[in-house]
């Protein structure tokens, strides 16, 4: 059962387009006479400052296909009408034939496009296009925090053609959906309680885990539910009146109260379905008998998508040591998951969901018929599991979903807040790829804290993310006055102070930082389900309140609230304001302030990402091959002569060295002496140009972990 934070800083591509007609140019096109040359009056501005590609058109030429590099994929209706997407920030497309064109815009949000067209002529008669010209600009990739739920369990998403994600959780006493164009937008999206149970009807308690699926032009949901008594849940569904998944729903006819079973009419939870060549299949978890013994993943064949048609199946039981951890035994939340050859596998939740070792098992398809046991295999160890290493516990309860742009695959999950903490949790998510054998790779999870960046296509960007340096201070190390510092896995340095519950209580920051303005971030927990505050004095000087949102307890967000520091020395007091919070810690990012460059989220090759608590963003990149490299693509404000400084470790006992390419150029060699287990850093000065800027580091010898990039003049 079931739980965003975020960074805005400035993130499409190639796949087959599915044809959706709500999905439309952001703006009915506007009409131009002529050319798109510069001194066309007709023209945005805007223009002006964009970058294109320009496509002539001939019947030769007239080929969908990748274009600019890969970053413009075209699908060519005939030599009238085309469809587009992209990963650039794509502005405007002009689109020419005969003496005028039509120009289409298009927001931040906007990856693709369908029908487009140049205007029809005077006679009205569609005119061939004579070329296509794409405006836009370069963005760094905008980011994301996990948890992307502060509370929350048995997490599903789906992202529809409409290019919008649909998610839902388990809330307990309905069925809610949840609506955003983006990932970072998930945790205040737009939402609608689609369905709540009638009083005392068999399915209106315990409501867990709702799965909403899009099948034959409605939407269905699968949801456990029972009268009240646990001993009593089983699988019902409900049936969408239109293709909108915030329509109404109703049972299917022919149910009674959506209930889909069969004949055995077993204890059943964490249904899911899967299509066959043409065939649907139900898979669940449910118990053997009538008595809760052991949960066993099991599948049937179905009629329609609210019909079992046949006897269950058992596919999986726990068996190994690892799937055995807490009782009863447990195997559940089944999810079918398919590579790009098409091959099936079904990944599983194993051991107690209320325990730390809560974790991912796999079955693989190896035969023909999906009924068939014999014809899945299970994989000896688990395929995701916790990472104390970096705070993380009990993941899974898992979906699975792809980017935007069809190029990525994400895993979306529930975790533990913290060690120890049971069912209390949130919802999670990471990309994830594929083994040379056609196998899911899952990786780690990531920790707590960790910037991403969202899945390709979702926004525009080909530029590294410049993340401000801040200055961090813990609340367990300042001065705190009727409250209390407590203990806790999920915040920073294993501790926080809540209990900040009186007039008089207050945490006093000792800060020594060159006077100026400052933004103070608050890392913060709220769980009263309305905002609360604390008030802000700098050298007893009131500066109003920092207010927090409610997204739960030990779900850890920042606030944020511009101040100014009037001396070298300081001292900042959060005082008990509105209701209760809990915080973490406070960073303070001076208002003009040095930028670093994550080495995880340049363009990588042949290199790992490791997840460790004691480096920049809990991630740094290991070069191991001559093989390895890294590319950022940066944004320079100014020409000159700049340091640039790597942060990284060498655990080995010999000098590591990478080449240094700026714009292809060869610059020079740069030596990475032995740390330890210690970061250092070297420098190196370069000479860069105004403008876009790509900084190639190339392993040449050795092996490192670099954590990041700084530029200075």
């Amino acid at each position: 059962m079931v739980g965003l934070l975020f960074i805005t800083v400035l993130v499409l591509s190639l796949n087959v387009l599915s044809k959706d007609s709500s999905i439309l140019a952001s703006s009915d096109p506007i009409q131009i006479d002529g050319n798109d040359k510069p001194g066309n009056e007709q023209l945005p501005d805007e223009l002006k400052e964009l970058k294109q590609f320009k496509l002539e058109l001939d019947d030769s030429s007239l080929e969908s296909g990748s274009y600019h590099d890969g970053t413009i994929h075209i699908d060519f209706h005939d030599s009238k009408t085309f469809d587009w997407q992209s990963d650039i920030g794509i502005k405007y497309v002009f689109v020419k034939g005969g003496n005028a064109g039509n120009l289409y815009s298009y927001n931040q949000e906007d990856t693709m496009d369908y029908e487009l067209n140049a205007p029809k002529n005077n006679g009205e008669q569609q005119a061939d296009i004579g070329h296509i010209t794409f405006y836009y600009e370069e963005e760094p990739a905008q980011l994301f925090e996990n948890p992307v739920i502060g509370n929350g369990a048995d997490p599903w998403i789906v992202r529809h053609t409409d290019g919008y994600y649909y998610y839902t959780n388990t809330t307990g006493n309905n069925i809610t959906i949840w609506k955003s164009k983006t990932i970072s937008g998930l945790q205040n999206a737009e939402s609608k309680v689609v369905w709540t149970p009638e009083q005392g009807a068999p399915n209106s308690a315990h409501i867990w885990a709702p799965e909403i699926h899009f099948i034959d032009d409605k939407w269905y949901i699968y949801f456990a539910a029972s009268g009240g008594d646990m001993e009593k849940q089983r699988m019902h569904v409900l049936e969408s009146e239109t293709s909108d998944p915030f329509s109404d729903y109703s049972y299917p006819e022919g149910t009674i109260y959506g209930k889909i079973t069969t004949p055995s009419d077993k204890w059943a939870i964490d249904g899911t379905i899967l299509e066959m060549d043409g065939e649907y299949y139900f898979a669940w978890s449910g118990w053997e008998g009538d008595v809760n013994v052991r949960q066993d993943i099991y599948i049937a064949p179905m009629a329609n998508p609210w019909t079992i048609s046949g006897e269950r199946v058992e596919l999986s039981r726990p068996e190994y040591d690892w799937e055995k951890i807490g009782e009863p035994l447990i195997n559940e939340g089944p999810q079918f998951l398919r590579n790009n050859d098409g091959e099936l596998f079904l990944i599983y939740s194993a051991s107690g969901s209320w325990t730390d070792d809560y974790k991912l098992g796999m079955l693989t398809f190896t035969g023909s018929d999906p009924l068939d046991p014999d014809a899945w295999e299970k994989s000896s160890e688990p395929v995701f599991e916790k990472d104390p290493e970096v705070g993380v516990y009990g993941p899974g309860h898992n979906g699975f979903f792809k980017s935007p742009d069809g190029t990525e695959d994400w895993i979306i999950y529930h975790g533990a807040k913290f060690q120890g903490s049971g069912w209390d949790r949130n919802v999670r998510m990471q990309k994830f790829t594929w083994n040379d054998d056609g196998t899911p790779n899952f990786g780690k999870p990531v920790a707590t804290g960790t910037l991403l960046e969202v899945p390709s296509g979702e926004q525009a960007g080909t530029l590294t993310p410049a993340l401000p340096v801040g200055h961090k201070f813990e609340a367990e190390d300042a001065t705190v006055n009727r409250a209390s510092i407590v203990e806790n896995t999920s915040a920073s340095n294993g501790a926080k102070v809540g209990y900040i519950d009186y007039a008089d209580s207050f945490i006093e920051f000792d800060v020594d930082l060159p006077a100026g303005d400052y933004t103070l971030k608050v890392r913060y927990a709220n769980g009263m389900g309305e905002p609360s505050s604390h008030h802000v004095s700098v050298n007893d000087n009131p500066m109003g309140e920092v207010i927090y949102n409610s997204y739960g307890w030990d779900s850890w967000y920042f606030a944020e609230k511009d101040i100014s520091l009037d001396s070298q020395e300081n001292k900042i007091r959060l005082t008990k304001g509105n209701l209760f919070a809990e915080i973490d810690f406070i960073e303070l990012v001076p208002k003009n302030p040095e930028f670093r460059y994550e080495a995880e989220h340049a363009k990588l090759s042949n290199v790992t990402i490791i997840n460790t608590f004691a480096v920049s963003n809990k991630q740094k990149v290991n070069f191991t091959s001559n093989d390895s490299n890294l590319e950022y693509r940066i944004n320079v404000e100014e020409s000159g002569t700049y340091n640039l400084h790597l942060t990284y470790s060498n655990d080995t006992n010999d000098i590591s060295t990478q080449e240094v390419i700026i714009n292809n150029n060869e610059l020079g060699e740069i030596e990475f002496p032995p740390t330890g287990d210690k970061l250092d850093n070297v420098s190196i000065p370069v000479e860069l140009e105004a403008g876009i800027q790509t900084i190639t580091l190339s392993q040449n010898t050795g092996e490192l972990a670099l954590d990041y990039m700084q530029l200075t003049q």
